[in-house]
């Protein structure tokens, strides 16, 4: 683990076979790291054992973080998870940025990015290509 703190506070919406292994390698590059929690409790718990910190809602992980990555499946879970009832948009502070790693629909990119940029949020879409193996090893390739 690299004992040097970054600066940038990170959050990380989407604990599934990708993301939980993102996730890891974020916090074991010496990030803050705070996670949108879910069901299977077994990602939440390795990384709450790394040091990170669980948000009860996106709205939450937005306010405690300078960038905010996404790893759902694909738009209709991302918008919701942007736009709904104590969703990112509600906690989103200027300057900050939210990177789209899901497999989303260009038109819902386009008009996110063009919703959150009047409240000072960068979009970034960043879909991802490789297995679960190569995001627990750090190596996964993503599309910027």
């Amino acid at each position: 683990m690299n004992t040097t703190a970054a600066s940038e506070k990170i959050g990380f919406i989407g604990l599934g076979l990708m993301g939980h292994g993102i996730a890891k390698n974020i916090i074991d590059k010496g990030y803050s790291l705070t996670f949108l929690g879910r069901k299977n409790r077994a990602p939440a718990e390795d990384l709450l054992g790394r040091g990170a910190k669980e948000a009860a809602t996106s709205r939450d992980v937005a306010a405690a973080s300078d960038i905010v990555f996404i790893c759902v499946t694909g738009s209709r879970e991302v918008e919701a998870i942007i736009r709904g009832p104590g969703g990112l948009k509600e906690g989103l502070k200027k300057g900050s940025a939210v990177v789209d790693c899901s497999t989303s629909d260009p038109t819902s990119t386009v008009t996110l990015a063009a919703e959150l940029k009047p409240l000072g949020v960068d979009y970034v879409d960043a879909p991802l290509s490789r297995t679960p193996k190569e995001a627990w090893e750090g190596t996964l390739d993503a599309m910027v």
